[in-house]
């Protein structure tokens, strides 16, 4: 990941399990691509974050309303979010000390 390449904003992930693969790929500017004798020219990628994400962002808003008004079932239970920080953490102390962390 890097907020600051020099072709746009790269942010891409991918994660291989037993059942399959998740694939996030970069989001251009725009779908126009040019191909001619000097190569395929792609648009750069997005520049910033607030771009990349503002979707994003707007559909998060409208689930956290949806369930305050509506009194629907927030989708992301407390246990899960302990998961996800007990995660991020071991992944900071790996780093902070060049050691595997086990959950």
């Amino acid at each position: 990941m890097s907020r600051s390449a020099v072709y746009g904003y790269d942010q891409r992930c991918e994660i291989f399990g037993t059942e399959g693969m998740v694939n996030v790929l970069n989001i251009p500017e725009h779908a126009s691509i040019i191909s001619n004798r000097t190569g395929v020219h792609h648009a750069r990628l997005q520049h910033s974050f607030p771009q990349r994400f503002q979707q994003a962002f707007g559909l998060e808003m409208d689930a956290f309303a949806d369930t305050l008004l509506e009194g629907l079932v927030w989708p992301v239970t407390a246990e899960q979010c302990i998961m996800v920080q007990q995660c991020a953490d071991a992944a900071r102390l790996s780093c902070e000390t060049n050691t595997i962390e086990m959950l």
